[in-house]
C-alpha cells in the first residue's frame, strides 16, 4: 500500500521540468531564494516590477532604496521578516511601498526554509492591492494585522500595548494557549503569562517605545492552566491606526518541566571549599582570579572569562583571569551583535561549544579569543528573570579541548562561580 507521501511524489514527477519553469515564470510575484549564511539572494523570474514604479530586486537587496519607498511604519515589518532569514524561521509580512509618483502599493513577503536543503530560504513579494480591494469590503477584518500573522508556522499575536487586550492571534497561538477570538476581551495577555514572568515583562513592555523590539524567554501558560510553556519570544513595538500595538513572536515554545537535577560533581570537595573562598569576595577580578587558582579550572583550562550582558545597551563586557588574556585590558567591551550572548539568545542554547575558534566565522571568536590563542571554549549561560544576564566561559588554547565532555560536568562549578557574579552585582548595587 502506498503511503501519502509516496503519492505526492509520484504526482510531482508527473509534472515535468518545462512545466515547473513555465509556472515558474509566469507566477505573478517575484520568486527568490536566499543562501542564508553567505547573505546571496538569487532571483527565479523577471517578474521584478512588482508594482507600477517599484523594483522588486532593489526592493530585497538595497538598504537605501528600501528607505526611499517603503513607508515608515512597515520598516521594522520589513527588517524583521529580514530577521526571520537570518534564523530560518518561516515568516510573512505586509507593508506599503510609494512610487516617485506618490502612488501607493500594499506588498507581502512570505518565506520559509527549504527542508530538503536548509541552506536556502525561498519566498516571493507580491502586490497584494487586488486583496486589499475585497477585504476592504468586510468592517470587521483589519487586514494588515491579519496579514502580519497568519501565514506564520509558530504562534503569533497581537496585543494592545495599554491593555496587553489581545487583538489578533493565528491559528497555532490559539492552539497553543487554547483559546478562540470570543476569549480576547476576557481574557487579557497577561492572564497567560506565568506568576513570574509578570513584573519582568511589565518591565519590558514599558521600555518596548524605545527599544523598539525585545528577545527572550518568558514562560507562559495556557488559559486552562494544563499547559506551563516555555518560549524564546520576540516582541515588536508597532504603531497602527493610531493605536500602540505589540507583536508577540514564540519561538522553540516546549513544555516546562522541573530543573534537570545537577549531576553531582567528583571534585564536590574541591567546589565546596571554592564556594566557601568565594562567599566573602565582591570584586570581580578577585573573584575570577580565584576561580582560577581552583585545582578544577587551573589543572583542566587555560583561562575563564565573565561575560556582563547589557542587551538593551547592545554591550558585552568582559572580564578574565587566565595567561592567555594578561595583556587585554578588564571590563573590554564589545558590541552584542556578533558575540556568544547574542548565538545563545537567538537560537535558545543551554551552552555553546566551539572546536577551533581559528574555523570560526563568529566575529567575537576573531576579535576576542584568536588574537589571544585561544583554540576551544564552553559558554553557559545564566538568566536574571529570563533575561541574559552573564555567560561564563572555559577557555584552551588547545583545539578540541572540550569534545569528549559533557554539559553536566561544568555545571555545578559554572552555578558556584555565577553565584559569586550575583553577590558582585548586588555590590554595585
Amino acid at each position: 500500500m502506498k503511503s501519502p507521501s509516496s503519492d505526492k511524489e509520484t504526482s510531482l514527477r508527473e509534472i515535468s521540468v518545462d512545466e515547473i519553469y513555465s509556472f515558474i515564470s509566469d507566477f505573478p510575484a517575484l520568486l527568490w531564494r536566499i543562501e542564508i549564511q553567505k547573505a546571496r539572494i538569487e532571483f527565479l523570474n523577471d517578474n521584478t516590477m512588482v508594482s507600477p514604479g517599484i523594483d522588486g530586486t532593489l526592493l530585497m537587496k538595497s538598504v537605501s532604496y528600501r528607505n526611499s519607498v517603503i513607508l515608515p511604519e512597515g520598516m521594522s515589518l520589513f527588517d524583521n521578516f529580514m530577521e526571520s532569514i537570518k534564523e530560518a524561521k518561516s515568516a510573512a509580512t505586509v507593508f506599503r511601498v510609494k512610487n516617485r509618483k506618490g502612488e501607493l502599493t500594499w506588498l507581502k513577503l512570505t518565506g520559509t526554509v527549504n527542508r530538503k536543503d536548509p541552506r536556502y530560504y525561498y519566498g516571493f513579494l507580491l502586490n497584494v492591492d487586488d486583496t486589499i480591494a475585497i477585504i476592504k469590503g468586510n468592517p470587521g477584518m483589519d487586514l494588515e494585522l491579519e496579514l502580519m500573522i497568519e501565514d506564520a508556522e509558530n504562534p503569533m499575536l497581537i496585543i494592545h500595548y495599554e491593555t496587553l487586550r489581545i487583538v489578533k492571534a493565528n491559528a497555532p497561538a490559539k492552539k497553543l494557549l487554547a483559546i478562540s477570538e470570543s476569549d480576547f476581551e476576557e481574557f487579557p495577555f497577561g492572564k497567560f503569562c506565568h506568576d513570574l514572568m509578570k513584573q519582568p515583562l511589565d518591565t519590558i513592555i514599558k521600555a518596548l517605545p524605545l527599544e523598539r523590539g525585545w528577545s527572550g524567554k518568558l514562560s507562559f501558560q495556557s488559559k486552562n492552566g494544563k499547559k506551563h510553556l516555555q518560549a524564546q519570544t520576540r516582541l515588536r513595538y508597532l504603531v497602527h491606526n493610531n493605536e500602540q500595538l505589540i507583536r508577540f513572536s514564540l519561538q522553540q515554545t516546549e513544555i516546562s518541566e522541573q530543573k534537570k537535577q545537577i549531576i553531582a560533581s567528583p571534585d564536590s570537595v574541591e567546589l565546596g571549599k571554592l564556594e566557601k573562598q568565594l562567599a566573602p569576595l565582591s570584586d570581580i577580578k578577585e573573584i575570577l582570579s580565584l576561580c582560577m587558582e581552583s585545582p578544577l579550572i587551573n589543572n583542566h583550562y587555560d583561562a575563564i572569562l565573565f561575560s556582563d550582558v547589557q542587551i538593551r545597551k547592545n554591550i558585552v563586557t568582559v572580564y578574565w583571569a587566565g595567561d592567555p588574556f594578561k595583556r587585554m585590558s578588564q571590563a573590554s567591551t564589545f558590541s552584542y551583535k556578533g558575540t556568544i550572548a547574542e548565538d545563545i539568545n537567538r537560537y535558545a542554547l543551554d551552552y555553546l561549544v566551539v572546536d577551533d575558534t581559528q574555523d570560526s566565522i563568529k566575529p567575537i571568536d576573531w576579535a576576542l579569543f584568536v588574537p589571544h590563542g585561544i583554540r576551544s571554549y564552553f559558554a553557559m549561560p545564566f538568566y536574571s528573570r529570563s533575561v541574559l544576564k552573564t555567560v561564563l566561559i572555559l577557555c584552551s588554547t588547545e583545539p578540541s579541548g572540550f569534545d569528549s565532555k559533557q554539559p553536566t560536568e561544568f555545571q555545578p562549578l559554572l552555578e558556584t562561580v555565577n553565584h559569586a557574579v550575583r553577590s558582585w552585582r548586588r555590590h554595585l548595587r
